[in-house]
């Protein structure tokens, strides 16, 4: 059981229940959560494709839309590979169960840092810490589904819709700061495909897009591919961690 890769999750499950009969929440749409999450608690391994749009705010302009498409790639419970290319520049993390690696192809330079010997313990730390932001991260955190339920004033389950011509179960809910909404693909797997995030409470409400796909489910990857090893002329840099208000 060790090795599943996001077993985790499934423990969520246990309160859906009891938080359902009590709040404002859709139970199909509880349902339908947990299902994507046992599906991917039982993945030892996968890699997705993930095309993310978010905005930025800009003094002048107002909010700016940026883009980023990242290649994930994870083997539980403690291998990680993310490979990006968007308006922040061509960038990879490595993450091998003891040192997460950041390189910037466009500067050929990289930053090291020791860290925790599972997948959520380093982005957990590594977020906190230092700011860094990982794609789709939330489907990965232990308790997605129970936090969901702890935060949430509204979850709808809205019927079935297209995206990107696969069909898909469509979720809708509400927070005290923030808007969200869910495609989970309506098939055997029931991974996410789609994620919509509206942050309500802050100036010009700014979103959060991300499209999800070419899941490959429990692939091998070899233990190489989680290894960096500097190029020619690499420069190597600090990480900096984000300054406390």
């Amino acid at each position: 059981m060790n090795k599943k890769l996001f077993l985790f999750i499934l423990i969520c499950g246990l309160a859906t229940n009891i938080k359902a009969q009590s709040s404002n929440i859709d139970t199909v749409a509880v349902s339908i959560l947990d299902n994507m999450s046992a599906m991917i608690g039982d993945m030892t391994s996968c890699s997705v494709t993930v095309k993310a749009n978010f905005d930025v705010h800009n003094q002048e302009l107002g909010l700016i839309k940026r883009s980023v498409e990242s290649q994930v790639f994870l083997q539980g419970p403690d291998k990680l590979l993310i490979r990006s290319e968007g308006d922040k520049g061509n960038r990879t993390f490595y993450y091998n169960g003891k040192t997460l690696t950041y390189y910037s192809e466009d500067k050929n330079h990289y930053a090291q840092i020791n860290t925790l010997p599972t997948i959520v313990g380093m982005i957990d730390t590594v977020s906190k810490v230092y700011g860094v932001d990982f794609p789709a991260a939330d489907f990965l955190y232990p308790g997605f589904v129970d936090d969901i339920l702890a935060d949430a004033k509204n979850l709808v389950y809205l019927g079935t819709t297209k995206v990107g011509g696969k069909d898909c179960f469509h979720i809708a809910g509400t927070t005290d700061d923030k808007t969200f909404q869910f495609w989970i693909s309506n098939d055997a797997f029931s991974l996410p495909v789609k994620v919509v995030i509206v942050y309500t409470k802050k100036e010009l409400n700014p979103q959060y897009e991300a499209v999800l796909s070419d899941w490959k489910i429990d692939p091998v990857f070899p233990d190489a591919l989680f290894e960096f090893k500097a190029p020619p002329k690499a420069m190597k840099i600090k990480f900096v961690a984000v300054s406390k208000k």
